[in-house]
């Protein structure tokens, strides 16, 4: 039996920088989260826990980004999870290509609190990230 938590992000990358800056920003825009260095043990924990949504790096040695998401995309359990693709690659035809290939969104590295909190947006986090947005000067 599988058990989905709102409000749980996973967050795949081998590159333990990113994963630490990524989860340091979801944590600031409301998600609680966990992290992952690769494919292979993100595979094993969505076979129990399912999350709400994850941001999965798209050039990962062994299982890559662009072939997990397609994994998730066939599991029964995982096919409705919002799928955000967290890559370097900035070319039009790769960033439909990611869309295209199963991911829901795109975010490009390296990204802001606003970036995140735009792709992966929490409602009850929303507004108070547009309102220190704005208070900022």
């Amino acid at each position: 039996m599988t058990v989905t938590i709102k409000g749980l992000v996973l967050v795949v990358d081998d590159v333990e920088s990113s994963r630490m800056l990524a989860e340091a920003f979801l944590i600031r825009t409301g998600w609680r989260v966990r992290t992952f260095d690769g494919a292979k043990a993100v595979l094993g924990f969505v076979r129990n826990i399912v999350p709400e949504a994850m941001l999965i790096d798209v050039r990962m040695p062994g299982l890559a980004g662009d072939k997990l998401v397609q994994v998730l995309r066939q599991e029964a359990a995982t096919r409705s999870v919002r799928l955000v693709a967290y890559t370097a690659l900035t070319q039009p035809e790769e960033l439909h290509a990611l869309r295209a290939g199963g991911f829901d969104d795109v975010l490009l590295k390296p990204a802001s609190l606003a970036d995140f909190a735009k792709v992966l947006p929490r409602d009850d986090m929303v507004s108070r990230v547009r309102v220190s947005a704005v208070g900022s000067s």
